[in-house]
């Protein structure tokens, strides 16, 4: 089920649920609408169509605040890092829209950005304002399966690792983004470390590469390390690497993803 959070508002609904109530009233062909045989006060008597309806809508409407309590569902978010030299965001000056899934829906046009250091999600409500700026939630990420960054020039997904499968997996539980899924795959821990310089608190863009041949997942720091995982075509893929001028140390997402996509097709 797909929803459009930001256009959803409690005083919107509460406008729907009375309009639809006093449209399905007047909806009614007459003969739903009768008069109390045993009285002369004129008063309209309840149809019972009428009263499922209005529990119909009054479903309705508590149905999309539940939505929009499940989506809202964290801790108020405050910037901790306003005098840094390096924000602990991923990618905060794109541009970005957002979805994110739980395990029974589906939240679109969402304003989201990423705290690499404390491995949350950050939803902006923009519908309101609080004290001269939008509201920030830090989702509670045990809801949350994952979620997708929208930006101008492609996309990133992520997925929420949790135990049990993270022992399997060989990773920490947290947020990856899911870089490429095939025979192989590849997940990037998108994370900050901290540190300080001259007294104030700051942070470095850290990311690490997992990759995986269907035995769990491994950091790789050299060419040597991948080159290992991949057991009897390790020299085909050492062609590959040497042809495209790959340098593990240096080497980027598209570049890693170009050497897992040879080693499936071989």
């Amino acid at each position: 089920m797909k929803i459009g959070l930001t256009s959803i508002t409690t005083t919107f609904l509460l406008a729907a649920l009375i309009f639809c109530s006093e449209f399905a009233l007047q909806a009614q062909p007459i003969n739903h609408l009768y008069l109390n045989p045993g009285s002369n006060t004129g008063k309209k008597s309840p149809d019972p169509n009428a009263d499922q309806q209005l529990e119909f809508l009054k479903n309705l409407y508590s149905e999309n605040l539940e939505k929009i309590k499940e989506m809202i569902n964290g801790k108020e978010y405050e910037p901790y890092y306003v005098r840094s030299d390096v924000k602990p965001l991923l990618l905060p000056e794109k541009k970005r829209r957002a979805s994110l899934s739980t395990k029974t829906r589906l939240f679109e046009n969402l304003t989201l950005e990423y705290d690499t250091f404390l491995d949350e999600i950050i939803f902006t409500d923009t519908s309101r304002t609080v004290n001269y700026r939008f509201p920030q939630i830090s989702l509670n990420k045990d809801l949350i399966d994952g979620f997708v960054l929208y930006f101008d020039n492609g996309s990133m997904t992520f997925r929420n690792f949790r135990q049990p499968d993270c022992s399997a997996l060989r990773l920490q539980e947290g947020f990856y983004e899911v870089a490429y899924e095939g025979k192989s795959s590849l997940l990037i821990q998108h994370r900050s470390t901290y540190y300080q310089k001259e007294g104030l608190d700051n942070y470095q863009y850290s990311p690490r590469f997992y990759i995986s041949t269907g035995q769990g997942f491994y950091v790789i720091k050299s060419a040597k390390e991948l080159l290992a995982m991949f057991g009897s075509k390790a020299h085909l893929v050492k062609a590959f690497m040497h042809s495209s001028r790959v340098k593990i140390r240096r080497a980027d997402k598209d570049q890693i993803v170009s050497i897992l996509k040879y080693y499936d097709s071989i």
